[in-house]
C-alpha cells in the first residue's frame, strides 16, 4: 500500500469517526432541548447554552477537514448567538432559532454519512 493510499484510508477512518461522534453529539442535544421544552424555566438555558456551545465548537473544528462548507456555516452561526460579549443566557427566541440550526446541522451531518 503506498503512503498516498494510507493517508486516503486514514482521512476516510477520521472522517467515519468525526461523524460518529457528532451523532453522538446530536443525540445530547436532542435530550437537552426535550429536557428544556418540559421545563423552559431560566435554570436549564445555561447547560443547553454550554453543550450547544461545545458541541458546534468541536464539529466546526473538523467540518472544513473533510470539505462540509455548509457544516461549518451553520456552526458559525451557532456560535456567534451563545458567545456573546457580555456572557449572557441566550433568550428564549435565541434558544428556538439555536433548536433550528441544530437541526440543521443534524440533517447535514446525515446527508454527510450516505
Amino acid at each position: 500500500m503506498s503512503k498516498a493510499d494510507r493517508y486516503e484510508r486514514m482521512m476516510e477512518q477520521t472522517r467515519i469517526r468525526f461523524l460518529e461522534d457528532a451523532e453522538l453529539k446530536m443525540a445530547d442535544l436532542r435530550t437537552l432541548f426535550h429536557d428544556y421544552y418540559k421545563d423552559s424555566s431560566q435554570a436549564g438555558i445555561s447547560g443547553l447554552q454550554y453543550a450547544i456551545h461545545r458541541h458546534a465548537h468541536a464539529i466546526k473544528g473538523l467540518a472544513l477537514l473533510f470539505s462540509y462548507k455548509e457544516m461549518d456555516t451553520v456552526c458559525g452561526d451557532i456560535l456567534m448567538i451563545v458567545l456573546q460579549e457580555p456572557p449572557r443566557d441566550c433568550t428564549p427566541d435565541e434558544i428556538e432559532h439555536l433548536h433550528r440550526l441544530v437541526t440543521a446541522l443534524e440533517y447535514l451531518l446525515k446527508q454527510a454519512s450516505i
